[in-house]
């Protein structure tokens, strides 16, 4: 197959266009297995449907001629009529003929037909997913996808498991409890504003999420979408999404949608719970759409807009009905292959085994509907459609007996792929690790005041600093640190430690001595407020309160006052003490013995820090005060 796809990427000259020619056919080509060809197929030439190893299609005369060519069949379709669509219907039983449409196409398992718009809700029937309906829009063709390539599949991540393991069944069960009470959740029904209102409001409490409701219709409730930020690849996205609408056939039935798709949406308010104090490098978005059973309408509309926005889409996860399971069948998830994309199967099939064991993975093709993973396939966004089982899924699903007791009754396997989606999520948004970084000292090194660089990976969101384990002050610049090193009695090896949203990095910092080695000169020393007691008088003094704006605990502090007018005087007085972490202030009662005047004088402060073993002072004016 290698080579046959070699061959049919150089005979074909096609060219994505939306309407016929006289020397092209819309045609049913069957590319069976080979989800690559499908891939292949829907970038060289115009795809307008994934019907499950057949692709609905048109084939200019150059691409015929090479299918026939490799022995790669395809069948030609008649096309709609005026004001017709073309639908896809299920084949459950082989004798079934749809009525009141003109078929275009007979499959084993499906039937094309061309009908009236207004007749489309007619041809769906209870029980079988998605009313086993298909409506293919022949004038907008698939954008391609690119393939998808996940770093760190070869090990578990200790992070993405914790977050597996924060899925909690009673939550999935309690949203499902609170979203089925409602009468019914259908699109165009008031009693669809229930279920929009509680979804905004469960959002709504959870940390860091910004909610949007996006109105897209003036006929069906809106969608919800719950963003959260990434830290270091924002404007790359990552989705998940289900669709909170229910059916039973007529508008006014009682339509209670359990497990479709209750089950889904239960499972993206969970995952926003789980994601949503965890930092993560990409944006996540949480979505509940609208109108699914209508058409797949509020997906839609939503995909377009983010295609014509350029949202950077990387992958969409998509859960549709993940809480029934047949007594006969296995436990675990199905990957619909139709209109998803291969390489995601295959990644997510791994991650899948790898953090939740206990879950079986299949895959395979679906021929009686869709999700809304489709509307983001088509517009050329990697997605996936999560399942609960391809041919024993719920049988009561549209219709008033899809509830609890029935339909939902296994909230186990729920439980199981709601885990299994949020291992996809966490290794395509990807948590933010801790901080590695290098030190870089620009100045020093020495017992205080040092600048220091800090560059590495994942300090955009700092937020912290401490040497030795004192706080340092910092300025982040993407990632870069940068901080000045506390004064230190300790000379030596000390740990830098640099805090993040996710954790702690270190790295070491050497203390040591410059010249002069007695003197850490801190910052400026202030004068604040000065006091007079017998000015003039025998003796005479003043009491000056200065201010350090140190910003560590220092060791010793020595105050030296000169007296003179501009020229040094006698050293008269000494402070020995401490000054507290974050700075403070020192009181200094002055004592001017055998000097009856001090107006007209200037005073000189002094100050130094020095380490407890070393007696050198070397003084260095930092604030002066004359008297008036």
């Amino acid at each position: 197959m290698r080579i046959t796809l070699l061959l049919l990427l150089v005979g074909f000259c096609l060219f994505p266009n939306t309407t016929a020619s006289a020397d092209e056919v819309l045609a049913l080509v069957y590319y069976g297995q080979d989800t690559d060809l499908r891939e292949r197929l829907i970038r060289d030439t115009a795809v307008y449907a994934d019907l499950g190893g057949r692709l609905v299609a048109r084939l200019k005369e150059p691409a015929q001629a090479r299918l026939v060519q490799l022995n790669l069949s395809f069948r030609t379709i008649l096309e709609p009529g005026p004001g017709e669509r073309m639908v896809s219907l299920a084949r459950v039983d082989a004798k079934w003929r749809p009525a009141g449409v003109r078929i275009l196409c007979e499959e084993p398992d499906l039937f094309l037909v061309a009908c009236r718009p207004e007749a489309i809700d007619g041809l769906k029937r209870p029980g079988i997913f998605g009313g086993g309906v298909l409506e293919i829009p022949l004038d907008w063709p698939y954008l391609p996808a690119p393939a998808v390539s996940l770093a760190g599949l070869d090990a578990p991540d200790p992070r993405i498991q914790a977050l597996v393991n924060k899925v909690l069944q009673v939550n999935l069960v309690a949203h499902l409890t609170t979203l089925t009470t409602i009468y019914t959740r259908r699109a165009e029904r008031p009693e669809n504003a229930i279920a929009i209102k509680y979804v905004q409001e469960f959002f709504a409490k959870l940390p860091n999420l910004t909610v949007k409701t996006e109105v897209f219709s003036s006929s069906y409730g809106p969608n919800v979408i719950a963003e959260l930020r990434g830290y270091e690849k924002p404007d790359e996205i990552v989705m998940v999404g289900a669709h909170i609408d229910s059916t039973a056939g007529y508008s006014s039935r009682r339509s209670p949608g359990a497990d479709d798709n209750g089950s889904g949406s239960a499972s993206v308010l969970e995952l926003a719970r789980v994601f949503a104090s965890t930092p993560m490098q990409r944006t996540m978005r949480f979505a509940l759409w609208n109108a699914e059973e209508r058409g797949l309408v509020g997906s839609n509309a939503y995909a377009k807009a983010a295609k014509n926005r350029g949202d950077k889409i990387i992958a969409y996860l998509n859960t549709d009905m993940n809480a029934y399971r047949d007594p006969n069948d296995t436990t675990d998830v199905d990957f619909i292959q139709n209109d998803s994309t291969p390489s995601l199967i295959t990644q997510l099939t791994t991650i899948s085994q790898t953090y939740v064991p206990t879950l079986g993975v299949k895959k395979g093709y679906f021929s009686r509907g869709t999700s809304d993973h489709r509307s983001f396939y088509r517009q050329g966004y990697p997605a996936v459609f999560y399942f609960e089982d391809i041919d024993k899924y719920s049988p009561y699903i549209h219709t008033s007996n899809d509830d609890m007791v029935r339909s939902t009754n296994d909230m186990n396997l729920a439980t199981l792929i709601t885990q299994s989606i949020a291992a996809g999520l966490a290794t395509l948004a990807m948590p933010v690790p801790e901080p590695a970084f290098t030190l870089n000292v620009a100045s020093g090194p020495s017992v205080g005041g040092t600048q220091v660089t800090a560059t590495g990976s994942f300090l955009s969101t700092t937020q912290s600093v401490k040497v030795g384990g004192r706080a340092a002050p910092f300025t982040r610049v993407g990632n870069t640190v940068l901080f000045e090193t506390p004064v230190s009695a300790t000379l030596g090896a000390v740990q830098v430690e640099i805090t993040n949203l996710a954790g702690t990095g270190k790295a070491p910092f050497t203390y040591t001595l410059t010249a002069p080695p007695a003197i850490r000169i801190p910052a400026q020393l202030k004068p604040g407020s000065i006091g007079f007691g017998a000015v003039g008088g025998k003796p005479g003094y003043l009491s000056v309160t200065l201010i350090s704006l140190l910003l560590g605990k220092t060791d010793m502090t020595v105050v030296t006052l000169d007296i003179g007018n501009g020229n040094p005087g006698a050293l008269i007085w000494y402070h020995i003490g401490t000054l507290s972490s974050g700075g403070g202030t020192v009181v200094i009662p002055v004592v001017v013995p055998n000097e009856p005047i001090l107006n007209g004088l200037t005073f000189h402060f002094q100050a130094a820090l020095v380490e407890a073993s070393l007696k050198e002072v070397v003084k260095t004016n930092v604030a002066s005060l004359k008297i008036k």
